[in-house]
């Protein structure tokens, strides 16, 4: 049955990809007076390769990770997100002809279709540069009882770096640098610090001990490392000087910090036991809690099939568990809220408005990062990458 559905799944995204692609071809022809057979022929060969690379590349670079499985995944990655701008350059096209047909006067069509792909063009171009450049979010947090020794310090929030085949070295050298420039007390890194596609995991463990902060770095791990079975991203981590909090929690002068891992790598993970039976955990005294995804951390799954449903289409935004073990503050990241428009509309329609900000409910906050890095098309647009700097009041 598990089987069954993941074809299911990845049928209905080919033929949902393909039909897009077939809609570029037709629209192409139409509009640019493709007549000739050949290049008609060439045109379709061309469409139906780019509609079929992602996946290809994305399975290429995982088994076999070499610089033309790389570039191969970084041009499907980023004609995929082109394609999503010519889709609405194309719907664009045919609205204005639609609309010329009507009045009785059709405008330079070519012309028009020409200045469409353009601004595709550009706005791609555009959101391939933005991606590499996360900037400085700055955010003022209240958490009642905050011992006096963390008045006015500030935590930087790292997520979804996804550091791997396209956010290299050099990416993470520039986080590092940015985050040092904020002399932070605490550096808080909430999952897919790596990439699930691979990439030369130990290059990164100069830059990662670059980062710096008075009292230490701690990570729990998301979706993404468990897609590299766990074992290289927490070997990588383990000679850094970040610390990895699996399901425990922490006392740093008086602010607890519980770290919860991606239930993905245990479907039975009892967090409330955990929280209880905790010699450190106290929910009467200040608490931030580090968890990946936006959602509850009940983690209770009757089969892998249910817990992927419910992870990424039908998650569980009540934070009822949190909140009931008395929670302050809840650190999240995964939506990246969409990566790029319109797919930011997706992400706050599945994760009912919990893809992005700061969100209060009583003594209970949560705040959901977009991320400092990015997965499939390497680009931002409206979505910008962030490194998140909470001052705390």
């Amino acid at each position: 049955m598990q089987f069954i559905r993941f074809a299911f799944t990845i049928l209905f995204f080919l033929s949902v990809i393909c039909g897009a692609h077939y809609f570029l071809y037709t629209s192409s022809i139409r509009f640019f007076s493709i007549s000739d057979p050949m290049h008609k022929k060439i045109l379709f060969r061309l469409m139906t390769f780019l509609a079929l690379s992602f996946l290809p590349s994305a399975i290429l670079l995982r088994t076999n990770n070499t610089i033309f499985t790389s570039l191969y995944y970084i041009i499907a990655g980023t004609w995929l997100g082109l394609a999503v701008y010519f889709l609405f350059a194309a719907v664009v096209i045919w609205i204005i002809f639609g609309a010329g047909k009507l009045i009785g006067t059709i405008p330079d069509m070519r012309m028009i279709s020409i200045v469409c792909v353009i601004i595709a063009c550009l706005t791609t171009a555009y959101g391939v540069w933005r991606a590499q450049y996360p900037e400085i979010k700055n955010i003022d947090i209240k958490i009642e009882r905050l011992p006096a020794v963390w008045q006015g310090k500030t935590i930087v929030q790292l997520s979804d770096v996804h550091l791997g085949s396209i956010n290299r070295v050099g990416f993470m050298k520039r986080i590092a640098e940015k985050v040092n420039r904020v002399n932070p007390y605490l550096i808080l890194i909430t999952g897919d610090l790596f990439d699930g596609m691979g990439g030369d995991l130990p290059s990164f463990i100069e830059p990662l001990n670059a980062l710096k902060a008075s009292k230490g770095i701690f990570f729990v791990t998301g979706n993404h490392e468990g897609y590299l079975k766990l074992t290289e991203p927490v070997s990588v981590i383990k000679k850094t000087n970040i610390r990895i909090l699996n399901n425990e929690v922490v006392d740093i002068d008086g602010l607890q910090i519980a770290g919860i891992s991606f239930p993905e790598h245990n479907l039975k993970n009892n967090v409330r036991s955990m929280l209880e039976t905790s010699a450190v955990f106290d929910p009467a005294r200040p608490n931030i809690l580090m968890y990946h995804m936006p959602t509850n951390i009940s983690d209770q799954y009757n089969n892998r099939a249910e817990q992927q449903t419910r992870t990424y289409w039908h998650p569980d935004t009540s934070m009822s568990l949190a909140k009931e073990m008395g929670i302050d503050l809840q650190l999240s990241g995964h939506t990246h809220n969409g990566q790029f428009f319109p797919f930011n509309l997706l992400t706050h329609y599945i994760y009912n408005g919990f893809d992005y900000g700061l969100h209060k409910d009583g003594s209970f906050q949560i705040f959901i990062s977009r991320g400092a890095g990015t997965w499939g098309p390497p680009m931002r647009v409206g979505c910008p990458p962030e490194i998140v700097v909470i001052n705390l009041r």
